[in-house]
């Protein structure tokens, strides 16, 4: 566990420090969740949270602090994976739990001691302005990660338009899978920006200007979920429409070849009657006769293909 002084430039006094003092950024995993707990008072139910996983996105408000549970995404090895991020905002502090490392948390450090992508901190160093920060940086994660599948998707479209193959239509059902587990995960996010808006006895009134710009920024992100649902689902009516394109030029093949052969079968039949008297049966040239017919009624019906530009 690291506890950071907020006001003495993030300076780590881990060894040091009682709530009152200053403002504290306080990282911890979520096994030592217990030993924090007996510094501050936390409420048993969101302790449990944070031991646990799978948990939706969600805000709790207590009377003297925010719990809020985020999950943060990413897209490897054509999976879309979660990992849960759990905040604490009190009026002088701020906890972020993880269960193991945060990318979110480390890089967020590193540029708070370079000082740089955190313009604001510097001239208003107060724990819900590290909890600004860290909202916008999950939601422009979670961006890269509906972008990511947007690109997929376009190299799947146009790969159908190529030459589509059954693998695509596999492909289009696992990344409408991955998609629809972004929906479960973003939608209660949009629920989560309104509430912030309403927690003016944690957050600062100077201070919820910046959130409303985060709520912003989720509606920005559900609607770039929801044109990614339906660009899906145009690749997916693209797919289906290439392969019943294809479905109906074999059909039309097979056809033309039924045709084509239907004389030979009719003519091939007749002469295959046990009648006593058939035309050319006794004939020495009589099979060169039916050939001759046979194939004149081929090249008939070939050229009225043609002319009719069936084939």
């Amino acid at each position: 566990m690291k506890v950071y002084d907020i006001l003495n430039k993030f300076a780590d006094v881990s060894s040091n420090w009682s709530l009152g003092r200053s403002f504290y950024w306080i990282i911890c995993d979520a096994k030592e969740i217990d030993t924090l707990a007996k510094k501050i008072s936390l409420a048993p139910e969101t302790l449990e949270e944070c031991k646990c996983i799978s948990h939706s996105s969600k805000i709790d408000i207590y009377d003297s602090y925010l719990f809020i549970i985020f999950n943060v995404l990413d897209f490897e090895e054509d999976e879309i994976i979660s990992k849960e991020l759990n905040i604490y905002l009190g009026k002088d502090y701020i906890i972020t739990i993880s269960k193991g490392h945060s990318d979110i948390i480390s890089g967020l450090l590193e540029d708070v001691y370079q000082c740089k992508n955190c313009i604001i901190l510097k001239e208003n160093c107060r724990p819900s302005i590290l909890l600004y920060y860290i909202l916008d940086r999950i939601i422009s994660k979670n961006h890269k990660v509906i972008s990511s599948l947007e690109a997929k998707s376009d190299k799947i479209e146009i790969d159908i338009l190529k030459n589509p193959t059954e693998e695509h239509g596999r492909d289009l059902i696992t990344l409408r899978r991955q998609v629809y587990k972004i929906r479960k995960y973003l939608s209660p996010l949009r629920y989560i920006g309104d509430s912030l808006l309403l927690s003016d006895k944690i957050i600062e009134n100077d201070n919820i200007k910046y959130f409303e710009n985060i709520n912003n920024k989720v509606e920005k992100l559900i609607q770039a979920q929801e044109v990614l649902v339906q660009g899906l689902a145009l690749v997916r009516e693209a797919y289906e429409s290439e392969i019943a394109n294809r479905t109906n030029g074999l059909m039309k093949v097979f056809t033309i070849v039924a045709t084509v052969l239907l004389p030979f079968e009719i003519l091939s039949g007749i002469f295959g009657m046990s009648f006593n008297y058939i035309p050319l049966k006794n004939k020495n040239y009589g099979f060169y006769i039916a050939i001759g017919i046979m194939l004149l009624v081929e090249v008939l019906l070939i050229k009225i293909f043609k002319r009719n530009k069936w084939i």
